[in-house]
């Protein structure tokens, strides 16, 4: 079944996603063949999902990260999206997907002219409003730097994912996902609790 027939992209929906390396790579551990170690690839990971949940319309409900594939709860706020301004949708997304960078890679504040090419075009400004709330952008944006930067480390190429993501559909996947997921720290306020107080 399509994704897109699965998740509405107009309604909030929480989705359990995983994805998995090929190769015999590791996103953390030792490699006992090479010797060599991988956690800090935990942390590129730990920081992508920080930016991610920062600009997207996505919730980062949970996480889990192990030596070769990693789990997310996701959910979806097109609701939350809907109200930003398209100055805001704009800016959002040349944070994630930036025309130019800082010497250290991370992204540079967009200029007016580069946020207004996206929030003067209309059928662009839609399609990336869009994209801020998708579960399949969000996937693609964070498998593809991981990869990107795991090949340029061990001077490799070609996949290093194996798909952008599988879906964990049924309510017993959700729940079982929850029960062993770490709360990233940014969603429940640093010391454990929901800053909404829920």
């Amino acid at each position: 079944m399509a994704r897109c027939e699965v998740f509405d992209p107009e309604e909030v929906a929480i989705a359990h996603v995983y994805t998995r390396v090929c190769r015999r790579c590791f996103l953390l551990g030792d490699d006992p063949v090479s010797g060599k170690n991988f956690d800090h690839r935990k942390v590129w990971i730990e920081e992508y999902l920080q930016q991610f949940a920062a600009y997207f319309g996505i919730d980062l409900v949970g996480f889990a990260i192990l030596s070769n594939h990693f789990h997310l709860i996701l959910r979806s706020r097109p609701d939350v999206v809907a109200t930003w301004t398209d100055e805001e949708v704009a800016r959002r997304w040349l944070m994630l997907c930036p025309h130019r960078r800082q010497a250290d890679g991370s992204p540079m504040t967009p200029t007016q002219p580069e946020i207004q090419s996206i929030a003067g075009c209309p059928i662009k400004r839609e399609v990336i409003r869009k994209r801020l709330s998708s579960f399949s952008w969000w996937m693609r944006l964070l498998c593809q730097r991981v990869a990107m930067r795991a090949n340029r480390e061990d001077e490799q190429t070609g996949r290093f994912i194996q798909d952008r993501y599988h879906d964990a559909f049924s309510g017993r996947s959700l729940v079982a996902g929850l029960c062993c997921l770490r709360r990233p720290e940014s969603n429940s306020g640093g010391d454990g609790r929901n800053p909404r107080g829920q």
